[in-house]
């Protein structure tokens, strides 16, 4: 076939799985994007900078943030009904525009999943420690590294044990997580600081700024990145085509619904009326509340932030893996990356190069320049520039994909509304998220990426000038439509 061409009946380009079939279902295909997107992290961690840019309307900025993520579902749900993969967006843009598209967008999504649990088991060794050294005047500032030495492989661990330990591991813990972040909201409800309890908090008129709101409603997009990790799950989930779409859905209204509660509880619970030293908070406003409300018992808020660090892990490591899996078995990446457990029927190589960059990210780049600041840089700016551009790429896919190979089933709003509108506020983040720019090490965030880009277009070239193209025939192959298994109980086995 040649490059430039796409297949000419769709539905027909098919693939097996080595991958162990209908492990889990609609709950643990949820799970792994509720935990995916890390809801403690989300609701906590960027507290701070979300009402310095909305004040009391953060919660108002979350609920239409919220609304655009929806919108960006929708394409998930549109290309994945039709095209269940381990592959994901893989597959998708490379059967919707060109597999080497394909491969430019997955090579992006590849740099955010597997880069991300370093940083994090860093940075929760460094809120430790930094707890420790106030609480109780414990000083171990080695404690970031220990959690990464400790923590990659550990998660690998139960990466190579098998989906199904993995998903029950997700269930219990991110549960757990949004259980304990719940509670914390709630008791702000209940106690709520000076200036009581308000609806101003859906009030635009309190905004502090237009421009300050608009910020914080893309930061709010950026917060719930991680809705389309069950994508990449769909070998192993059953009846893919119908619990992906509806997994992608539902955790995207459920943890929409969490972190606007999870803001508005946080901001009663520190006072209304006190709400200007919230940004300037020299400790996690979580943690201030807990220690308000629970007393010594404040530390079962570090529980939340293990159990978010263990579960996105688990969550991101699966995305990854499962992507080099079918990369590999279509020729795109080394076929070693495609070897599978007889077993556990996991991607055993891929986890163990997953191990190796996890353990890269978290280490080196944390004593480069500290964990605190590793985090930010990689998890906050480096790997959601990746994953917008990810985005923005899926929307025009969905798009070409309707228009070209769907044209019965082409609809103005899902197809070329709801991506123009959430392309839109995607291409504003990016904008402002470096207006003004940032300091070193923040700047370096679009360099690191566009050097990532880079490698991927002369990977591409190579590959061209090698006459290595038998991968562009397999690159849009999903699960055939006789393959998929009939629906059972939505359970985690």
């Amino acid at each position: 076939m040649s490059d430039t061409m796409r297949p000419s009946s769709p539905e027909r380009v098919t693939e097996g799985t080595d991958l162990q079939r209908g492990a889990i279902g609609l709950v643990g295909a949820t799970m792994q994007n509720i935990t995916h997107i890390a809801p403690a992290i989300a609701a906590l961690f960027f507290t701070q900078f979300v009402v310095s840019l909305a004040g009391i309307t953060a919660p108002l900025a979350y609920l239409l943030g919220v609304i655009v993520v929806l919108m960006l579902g929708s394409t998930l749900v549109q290309l994945s009904k039709h095209m269940p993969s381990a592959g994901g967006y893989y597959t998708y843009v490379s059967r919707a525009l060109h597999p080497r598209v394909g491969f430019l967008t997955s090579w992006m999504y590849v740099l955010y999943a597997p880069l991300a649990g370093g940083p994090i088991y860093g940075y929760f060794g460094f809120i430790v420690s930094q707890e420790l050294k106030t609480n109780y005047q414990i000083n171990v500032p080695w404690l970031w590294w220990v959690c990464v030495v400790v923590g990659a492989p550990l998660i690998a661990f139960l990466q190579h044990r098998g989906i199904k330990i993995s998903a029950r591991a997700m269930l219990i813990l991110g549960g757990l997580e949004m259980l304990i972040v719940f509670v914390l909201a709630v008791w702000g409800f209940a106690r709520p600081g000076p200036g009581g309890f308000t609806f101003s908090v859906f009030d635009i008129s309190k905004k502090l700024s237009v421009e300050g709101f608009a910020l914080a409603v893309v930061f709010s997009i950026q917060g719930l990145t991680g809705w389309e990790g069950a994508a990449p799950l769909a070998e192993e989930t059953r009846d893919p085509k119908r619990n992906v779409p509806r997994a992608t859905m539902l955790s995207i209204c459920i943890l929409g619904v969490f972190l606007i509660i999870a803001y508005w509880g946080q901001i009663l619970g520190w006072g209304v009326s006190k709400l200007s030293g919230l940004p300037t908070s020299a400790d996690l406003p979580g943690l201030v509340l807990a220690h308000r409300f629970w007393g010594g018992a404040w530390w079962i808020l570090l529980l939340a932030f293990l159990n978010t660090t263990i579960a996105v892990c688990l969550a991101t490591g699966n995305v990854g893996t499962r992507m080099w899996y079918r990369m590999a078995k279509g020729g795109s990446l080394p076929s070693a990356l495609g070897k599978v457990n007889p077993k556990y029927k996991t991607p055993t190589n891929a986890i163990l190069v997953q191990l190796a960059l996890s353990l890269i990210a978290g280490l080196g780049v944390g004593a480069w320049i500290g964990a605190d600041k590793s985090f930010l840089l990689v998890d906050g700016l480096v790997l959601v520039m990746a994953v917008l551009f990810v985005y923005v790429i899926a929307n025009i896919a969905v798009f070409a994909y309707y228009w070209w190979q769907r044209r019965p089933e082409f609809n103005i709003v899902l197809h070329v509304v709801f991506p123009l509108i959430s392309t839109g506020a995607l291409i504003y983040a990016l904008v402002y998220s470096f207006i003004p720019f940032p300091a070193a090490p923040y700047s370096y965030a679009p360099l690191i990426d566009g050097l990532w880009l880079a490698l991927g277009l002369i990977i591409l070239l190579v590959m061209w000038r090698r006459h290595n193209d038998r991968w562009l025939l397999t690159a849009g192959a999903a699960l055939g439509e006789g393959e998929d298994q009939p629906a059972a109980q939505d359970t985690v086995k």
